[in-house]
């Protein structure tokens, strides 16, 4: 404000020297002119300067989502890498379990041979007894499906993966086959082998796909991640789920976990 009048002073002062009288009217409308010329100048110099700054802000929040979908490739490389290290450790544990690597390579074999030797049982009697060998044998493989889910009931978990490996051994695509592989892997879960457990679960989405405990297995490899220390790769499982299975009650348990994996303090 003083330089205000001070240059007001200095004008009439020059005025009045240059002219012998004092300043007129129209100097002094003049100079309060340039002034609003100037005060709109500024406000038009930090409007452009808000808007850079809008700009800027809008840049730093896409650097900073290039970020995190970096951050989450990174997390998803690093499940890629625990579940191949994990993989290694099952096979070296599993190694004295001949039972293990029968049923995996038959897995796909077996329904060609069994079609080839009936017809030809059949063409050699075919009055007699064609289906009598098949069938002690389903009903073999079926007691040892049964004895199996009785010591899975009964705690003896080793028990029920022995019986059960070799059920499938010998019916690798029958229609428990996918319960029997569940079963499996959830006797480790529930002995707490949570690595064992994880291999075992993904064996048995890899094979049934489209098998109703796909869901649970996902959901219970989410768990055995956080019981090992893996929150992050846990959340991976538990958004996994809930996108593929939304509407499942394993989704709805998920998106309990993820709450209290965002909750402050975890």
């Amino acid at each position: 404000m003083r330089k205000k009048y001070l240059a007001v002073a200095v004008v009439s002062f020059c005025s009045m020297l240059m002219y012998g009288c004092v300043a007129s009217e129209g100097d002094l409308d003049f100079l309060y002119s340039r002034q609003r010329e100037i005060q709109t100048s500024l406000k038009k110099m930090q409007k452009d300067i808000d808007q850079l700054n809008a700009e800027v802000k809008k840049e730093e929040n896409i650097t900073d989502l290039r970020e995190k979908t970096f951050e989450l490739e990174n997390k998803l490389l690093e499940l890629e890498q625990i579940i191949g290290e994990m993989h290694t450790r099952f096979k070296k544990i599993e190694t004295g379990l001949p039972a293990v690597a029968d049923a995996k390579p038959q897995a796909a074999v077996p329904k060609p041979k069994t079609p080839s030797a009936a017809p030809k049982q059949a063409s050699e009697s075919p009055g007699g007894k064609p289906g009598t060998e098949p069938s002690t044998a389903e009903k073999n493989s079926k007691k040892n499906y049964n004895l199996g889910l009785k010591e899975f009931s009964n705690g003896n978990y080793e028990g029920a993966r022995a019986l059960l490996r070799e059920y499938l051994a010998t019916a690798p695509r029958s229609d428990e086959a996918a319960d029997a592989m569940f079963l499996i892997a959830d006797s480790h879960f529930k002995e707490k082998s949570y690595e064992e457990a994880i291999l075992e679960y993904q064996n048995t989405i890899e094979t049934w796909p489209t098998s109703p405990k796909v869901p649970l297995c996902q959901l219970n490899q989410g768990i055995a991640l956080l019981e090992i220390g893996k929150p992050n790769e846990a959340s991976l499982f538990f958004e996994s789920l809930i996108e593929a299975y939304p509407d499942s009650p394993e989704a709805a348990t998920a998106k309990k976990h993820l709450e209290a994996l965002s909750a402050p303090g975890e």
